[in-house]
């Protein structure tokens, strides 16, 4: 696959998430370096697709129902794989990004200047390399070196993206997106492949798993108090002993909420 210097780079966006695939897109189309040829809402679309538009960039989310980002490379044959920048809501994937010989990665809300320097990054790329070979450059190998020293530390530290915590959702009310900030919410509860959001009288889906939710939320402020529900630890006015070593969350507003004796022990509380 080769691309003019001077020509816009052909570029495809591959992501689960209506609305982090719309903002991707979005900031992708004020920068004149490339042009955005197609996108796609999950991997069996993108595998169908990629031969069809060939993109030379492809700007792939990680984590997607069914399979993920890294099986959509399994399936391209070098010679034809286009160059990858990773995005991701979680860094810890981006240390297998050094076996997928990714051009680099972004960690989710992704910032204009983070992914203009990704472009950049993905440019020089192509004018240097081939797509079969690893176009990590010095800075990004220094990024991910201290994002393997934080994870072998038990901490995400080094000034990367990944700090920032998860601050709101993005839900879904007629017509209308609405953001949801994680104060506002008095408790999860998993739904199948998705989350429900208890906002005072109101709930709303959130296309995300319980276990994904866990490893977005500060474990110093939440909870996971049973299989299907997390809580937000100042919502919680008392644990009550039923009996037969059963218990029972009592929240602020009122809710009762069953815990189940193997997490039990998680609640910071006599």
């Amino acid at each position: 696959m080769t691309t003019s210097a001077s020509a816009p780079l052909r570029t495809m966006v591959v992501d689960d998430e209506s609305l982090a695939r719309q903002r991707l897109k979005r900031l992708l189309l004020q920068d004149a370096r490339v042009h955005v040829v197609g996108e796609a809402a999950d991997v069996p679309t993108a595998r169908a697709l990629v031969p069809q538009l060939t993109p030379s960039l492809l700007f792939l989310d990680v984590s997607m129902p069914g399979e993920d980002g890294f099986a959509l490379l399994q399936d391209l044959p070098p010679e034809r794989r286009p160059f990858v920048v990773f995005v991701t809501a979680h860094a810890d994937a981006a240390v297998r990004a050094f076996d997928a010989r990714a051009t680099d990665f972004l960690v989710k809300p992704v910032r204009a200047e983070r992914l203009a320097e990704s472009v950049t990054r993905a440019l020089d790329a192509v004018a240097a390399r081939t797509p079969a070979q690893s176009v990590f450059d010095e800075e990004v190998r220094a990024e991910l070196a201290r994002l393997v020293r934080g994870l072998a530390g038990g901490s995400m530290g080094g000034g990367l993206e990944a700090t920032a915590p998860l601050a709101h959702f993005a839900v879904t009310v007629g017509r209308r997106t609405r953001f949801v900030k994680l104060e506002e919410i008095d408790w999860f509860e998993a739904d199948g492949n998705y989350v429900r959001l208890h906002v005072g009288r109101e709930q709303h889906l959130v296309r995300m798993t319980m276990q994904k939710l866990e490893k977005s939320l500060d474990a110093r402020r939440f909870v996971r108090v049973h299989r299907s529900f997390v809580v937000p630890l100042d919502r919680v006015r008392e644990l009550v002993q039923l009996g037969s070593g059963e218990y029972e969350l009592r929240l602020t507003t009122e809710a009762t909420l069953p815990v189940m004796r193997t997490y039990r022990d998680r609640l910071p509380l006599g």
